[in-house]
C-alpha cells in the first residue's frame, strides 16, 4: 500500500481494476447462473420433446428407432429412447436387442411411472451424468396411457458445454480488464497525470522565483485547476509586485521620516517596556543629557534622577495599558536657568504584543513663559474688568440718579417757560399796539421764551434716551411680546414723522411696502422708536431729494427695512463708529444746533436690534446719501 500511495497512475490502475474486477466477477456470476440455467431448461425442453409430438401426432412411435431423427430433436445428449406399451412390454427403441422385452426390471422406470395418468412429462434426474423423461401416450384427454415414451439423455455435454463457456468468460473477462485498465491507465497518464506532472513542475518553477504559466487547452477539471493555478500565480505576481512597491514606499518613508526628525526640533525617543532606550534622535544634541550612542542600551534610571525616572516609567505604563498617547511637563535645572520639556508617548507594536514607547520631547521653556505672562496678564484684566465692572454700576447708578434730579427741576422749568410765554402774549401784546419798540423788545423776548421751551425739550429727550440707553445695557427693559405686521408698523413711522416733511417741498417721504409680510413677535413700541429714530435723522440731514422706506423679504427669509436718503452722506471714518453711544457725525453733515443731537439714538436702535438677534448697518458714500438697514430673522 505504502507503493502505491506514492503512484497516482498506480494507484488510479489499483483503482480500476479492482472495481472492473468486481463488476465483471458479479456480471460473471449473474450470466454464468442464468446461462447454466438455460442450458439445463434447453435440455430438459429436448428431452420431453419427442413425448409431446406423439401425443399431438406429430411423430411416428417408431422414430424412437432413428437415432438421428432422436438427436435432431434432443442434441448430441441423446442416450436411450423407448416406446412402452401398457403391459411394461417394449415395442419400440433405438437398440432392436431389447424390443419385445419386459421393461422391468430397468433401473431408471418403476410401476408407479407407468401408472401416471396425466399426459405431463415426468423428469427424472438420476445424477449428475443422465437426465431421464417419461411421457405417457393417450387417444384423448383425459384417456388412459397405452404408450409410454422414455428417453434419457447425457448432461456430460451440457456440463463440459457450461464449463467450457465459464472459461470463456473468465479469459474474456481477464483480457477486458486487462485492455480497459491499460486503456485507462493510459488516458490517466496523458489527461491526469502529465498535466499534474506540468503544475507540479510549475509550482517548482514559481518557487524558484521564475515567472510561469500553464497554458490551457481544456475545460474539465484540469482545466479548471490549470485556470487557478495561473489565477493564482497572476495573484502571488501582484501580491509579489505590490510588496515591492511597498517595500519601496516603506523606504522612501523611512528616509522621508530620517530627514524628518533631522529637521524637527524635538528630541525623539524610543523607549522599551522595561524603561530601557533603544534608539535616540535629536538635531541639537545640546538638548540631551547625554550622546545619541551613549543612550543606547541605558535604563531610565541610569540617565535621570530616580523621581523622574519613576514618572517616566508609569507614562509608559499608562500609554502600553491604554493604548492613548500620554503627555507629561517636567523641568531640569541648568546654569542658565531651568528648562521645560512637554514629552509626549504612545504604545509601539499590536494590542497583542507591544515593544515599547515612542517619545517626542519638545522645548517648552518659552511656551511656558508665556503662559505666565498670560496668566499675570488674565488677572490683570481680571482686576480690570472688575473695576470696569464697578465703575459701570457707578455710571448707571449716577446716570440714573442725576437724570431723575435733572428731570423735575428741568420739567419745572419747562412748565414755568410755557406759563410766562402764554401770560406774555395773552398780556404784553394788547399792551404794546402801536409801540413798536415795545413791539421789537416783546418779539425779542418771544424768541427766547421759544429757544429756552425748545432746548428744554431737547434736554428732555436727552435724559429718556440716557435712561433707556442705560435700562438696556443693564437689562432692565421691559420687553413686551407682540404679534405685529411689519407694514403696518411702517405706515405709523411714516404717519408719525409725515410733520417733519410738510412746507418742505424740495424733499418727498416715499414708502414701499410690500404687502406679503409675514408677522412677528416683538415690542411694537421699541420697533417703532427705531423707525422714527431712522426716519427723523434722515429727515433732519437731508436737505434736497428723498426719504424712502422699504420693507421686505429677503431671499434669505429674512425681514428687512431700508431707509433710503439723498444727503450729505457719512464718511468711513464715520460709519464705524455711528452706533456708538454719544457719538455725533462730524464734518459731512450740518453742524448746526437744529440737525446735530446727543449721539444716543442709533446706539438705541442697535441694542433694539440686537436684542432681537438682528442687524443693523449703513451703506452711504459722502455726496450721495446714505443707506440704514435692518435685518431680523423670521425663522
Amino acid at each position: 500500500m505504502p507503493f502505491f500511495k506514492k503512484s497516482l497512475i498506480l494507484s488510479i490502475g489499483a483503482a480500476v481494476l479492482l472495481v472492473e474486477c468486481l463488476v465483471l466477477t458479479s456480471l460473471g456470476l449473474f450470466y454464468t447462473e442464468r446461462f447454466s440455467h438455460e442450458v439445463d431448461a434447453n435440455l430438459e425442453r429436448s428431452i420431453k420433446l419427442p413425448g409431446e409430438l406423439m401425443n399431438r401426432q406429430l411423430l411416428r412411435y417408431e422414430s424412437v428407432e432413428d437415432d438421428s431423427v432422436m438427436k435432431a430433436l434432443i442434441g448430441e445428449e441423446f442416450l436411450d429412447a423407448m416406446v412402452i406399451g401398457a403391459d411394461g412390454r417394449i415395442y419400440y427403441s433405438n437398440n432392436p436387442g431389447v424390443v419385445g422385452e419386459s421393461i422391468f426390471p430397468h433401473p431408471d422406470i418403476t410401476i408407479e411411472l407407468l401408472t401416471v395418468t396425466t399426459t405431463t412429462p415426468v423428469l427424472i434426474r438420476k445424477d449428475d451424468n443422465t437426465i431421464v423423461s417419461i411421457t405417457p401416450l393417450v387417444a384423448y384427454e383425459g384417456a388412459k396411457p397405452f404408450f409410454h415414451v422414455f428417453i434419457k439423455a447425457d448432461t456430460k455435454e451440457t456440463a463440459a458445454r457450461k464449463g467450457r463457456i465459464t472459461l470463456l468468460f473468465i479469459l474474456g473477462s481477464a483480457i477486458c480488464v486487462m485492455l480497459t485498465s491499460l486503456a485507462i491507465i493510459g488516458y490517466s497518464r496523458k489527461e491526469v497525470i502529465a498535466p499534474l506532472v506540468e503544475l507540479t513542475e510549475s509550482a517548482d518553477a514559481m518557487r524558484r522565483g521564475e515567472d510561469v504559466t500553464i497554458p490551457i487547452h481544456r475545460k474539465d477539471e484540469i482545466g479548471k485547476l490549470a485556470t487557478s493555478f495561473n489565477a493564482m500565480n497572476e495573484a502571488i505576481n501582484q501580491k509579489i509586485h505590490e510588496l515591492e512597491e511597498a517595500n519601496e514606499a516603506i523606504g522612501k518613508r523611512e528616509h522621508r521620516l530620517a530627514a524628518f526628525i533631522q529637521a524637527m526640533p524635538d528630541l525623539v525617543f524610543i523607549i522599551d517596556k522595561d524603561g530601557r532606550y533603544e534608539e535616540a534622535y535629536s538635531s541639537d544634541e545640546g538638548m540631551l543629557l547625554d550622546k545619541p550612542e551613549d543612550l543606547k542600551g541605558k535604563l531610565l534610571h541610569d540617565v535621570m534622577p530616580k523621581d523622574m525616572a519613576d514618572r517616566f516609567l508609569e507614562t509608559i505604563r499608562l500609554a502600553l495599558e491604554t493604548g492613548e498617547t500620554q503627555t507629561i511637563e517636567y523641568n531640569l535645572s541648568v546654569p542658565s536657568g531651568t528648562i521645560w520639556f512637554e514629552a509626549r508617548t504612545s504604545a509601539i507594536g499590536g494590542s497583542e504584543e507591544v515593544q515599547g514607547s515612542v517619545w517626542l520631547v519638545r522645548d517648552i521653556t518659552y511656551r511656558k513663559e508665556m503662559e505666565q505672562r498670560l496668566t499675570r496678564a488674565k488677572e490683570d484684566a481680571e482686576r480690570v474688568s472688575r473695576r470696569l465692572r464697578e465703575l459701570d454700576e457707578t455710571k448707571s447708578a449716577l446716570v440714573s440718579s442725576v437724570s431723575h434730579e435733572l428731570r423735575t427741576p428741568l420739567t419745572s422749568l419747562l412748565g414755568f417757560s410755557q406759563l410766562i410765554l402764554k401770560n406774555f402774549s395773552k398780556h404784553f401784546w394788547p399792551m404794546a399796539k402801536g409801540d413798536h419798540k415795545l413791539l421789537t423788545k416783546g418779539a425779542q423776548i418771544v424768541e427766547n421764551l421759544n429757544i429756552l421751551i425748545h432746548e428744554g425739550n431737547r434736554l428732555t429727550r436727552l435724559i429718556n434716551d440716557v435712561l433707556d440707553l442705560n435700562k438696556i445695557e443693564q437689562g432692565h427693559t421691559d420687553w413686551r411680546k407682540e404679534i405685529v405686521h411689519p407694514g403696518d408698523l411702517a405706515r405709523r413711522a411714516v404717519s408719525s414723522v409725515s410733520g417733519q416733511f410738510h412746507g418742505r417741498r424740495n424733499l418727498t417721504l416715499i414708502t414701499a411696502i410690500d404687502d406679503e409680510l409675514p408677522d412677528i413677535e416683538v415690542d411694537s413700541d421699541r420697533m417703532l422708536q427705531v423707525l422714527l429714530n431712522l426716519l427723523s435723522n434722515a429727515a433732519k440731514f437731508t436737505q434736497f431729494g428723498t426719504v424712502t422706506l422699504k420693507a421686505f423679504v429677503t431671499d434669505l427669509n429674512r425681514l428687512r427695512f431700508e431707509v433710503i436718503d439723498t444727503g450729505p452722506g457719512i464718511a468711513p471714518r464715520e460709519r464705524e463708529r455711528i452706533f456708538d453711544a454719544f457719538h455725533q457725525a462730524g464734518d459731512t453733515v450740518p453742524t448746526d444746533d437744529k440737525a446735530r443731537g446727543a449721539g444716543l439714538g442709533l446706539a438705541i436702535c442697535r441694542d433694539i436690534v440686537t436684542h432681537y438677534h438682528g442687524s443693523i448697518w449703513v451703506e452711504s458714500e459722502v455726496g450721495e446719501g446714505s443707506t440704514f438697514i435692518i435685518e431680523l430673522p423670521l425663522d
